[in-house]
């Protein structure tokens, strides 16, 4: 069992560092890095959100993420406003330019996808995507040890 687990691990760590190359040479092609494409994308799912929140949700820190914004701000992508309610605190905005880029790189992430899942059945296909979700859920619930939680 012990040789299957390591091979387990092995397996979904090598699938994910595969997607995000895939993933980072789409991104290049669009002059974003993947960090900005991450705060594109987030930001495509829930517009007005405070840098500080947008950091947690990228999984990064807020000074990481004020350097991130300021630059897809100079390209036009995002736009910063004060926040109403909190006057210390900045959301970010995503711009209509950015939203017709997020419908091009959702078309690229199917073709990365339909790359990923060739040649496999639709019934494997959704038994992989069912047990994933499963382990992540499983996971999710039991935190790790001595880690805080990013939002």
């Amino acid at each position: 069992m012990r040789d299957k687990r390591k091979q387990f691990g092995y397996l979904v760590h090598d699938l994910a560092r595969q997607l995000r190359r895939h993933f980072d040479a789409e991104a290049q092609s669009h002059d974003l890095t993947m960090p900005q494409w991450r705060v594109i994308a987030q930001l495509s799912l829930g517009d007005g959100i405070q840098q500080v929140a947008l950091a947690g949700l990228c999984e990064t820190d807020p000074m990481t993420i004020s350097g991130v914004v300021e630059r897809l701000e100079a390209k036009g992508l995002v736009e910063r406003a004060a926040d109403p309610d909190d006057s210390r605190a900045k959301i970010v905005l995503i711009t209509d330019k950015a939203r017709a880029l997020v419908t091009q790189m959702k078309s690229l992430a199917d073709q990365v996808y339909l790359t990923a899942f060739d040649g496999i059945s639709e019934a494997d296909k959704a038994t992989a995507i069912r047990v994933l979700n499963q382990m992540s859920e499983n996971l999710s619930r039991h935190r790790a040890p001595g880690r805080e939680e990013l939002v």
